[in-house]
């Protein structure tokens, strides 16, 4: 199967460039998962909450969660393990504040491809739910392989969604333009690590960087609501 990835984010001045270019798709022989587990868990932890694009709740919520993640990055997967369900169930599901995932590549090809995927799962509304479920199936980093396509098209399946619209939105010159602008909004916001997570209410804006404690998210989002 053919695939794309990016190569070379060159910083010069505050401008951020990058080249899409064709490749072949790699298998999981460097030792990644086989197959998608998890996905009925992930279901469960994300039904009947709203969802639009990439964001989960009430679009009116008086607080909105920004989330800066790398589908390859060991404390986003650390944080989804452990903090963002319990911000989930005490913030989201209350009409509290809502969650916006934003995609972006900071560690090896399998974050670029997740990142590509994740963009095609959000036009199903999805994209929360698919990281999710990467983040409970993610190699080590010392596999940079172990996204392949046909994993993310098995997730896909098993969450649901419709795979040939996933497919042809993945290939689709508008993910590649979400990309590019998730890339260019973390250099504005000065993304330097992931998670990073930005908490934004009527009193200003409070960012919050690593795996953090949910106690965290409770601070924050007192000082800005």
């Amino acid at each position: 199967m053919n695939k794309r990835y990016i190569i070379g984010a060159v910083i010069a001045a505050v401008v951020l460039v990058g080249v899409l270019v064709g490749i072949q798709a790699f298998g999981s022989d460097d030792g990644g998962p086989s197959s998608i587990e998890g996905t009925a868990a992930v279901q469960k932890e994300f039904a009947e909450i709203p969802a639009s694009g990439s964001v989960i709740g009430d679009k009116d919520a008086p607080v909105t969660i920004v989330a800066y993640g790398d589908t390859s990055c060991p404390a986003c997967k650390a944080a989804s393990d452990s903090t963002t369900p319990e911000v989930i169930t005490k913030y989201v599901r209350t009409g509290k504040a809502n969650m916006e995932f934003r995609p972006i590549a900071f560690i090896n090809e399998s974050s670029e491809r997740g990142a590509l995927g994740a963009e095609a799962a959000a036009m199903q509304n999805a994209i929360w739910p698919f990281v999710t479920t990467l983040y409970a199936n993610q190699a080590p980093e010392s596999q940079p392989q172990w996204l392949t396509d046909e994993l993310m098209a098995e997730a896909v399946q098993k969450l649901g969604l419709d795979v040939d619209k996933w497919k042809s939105d993945y290939n689709s010159e508008a993910v590649n333009s979400a990309f590019f602008t998730r890339r260019d909004q973390a250099a504005k916001d000065e993304v330097n690590q992931t998670p990073t997570f930005i908490v934004t209410g009527p009193k200003g804006t409070k960012t919050l960087v690593g795996a953090v404690n949910p106690s965290e998210f409770d601070d924050a989002i007192a000082e800005v609501q």
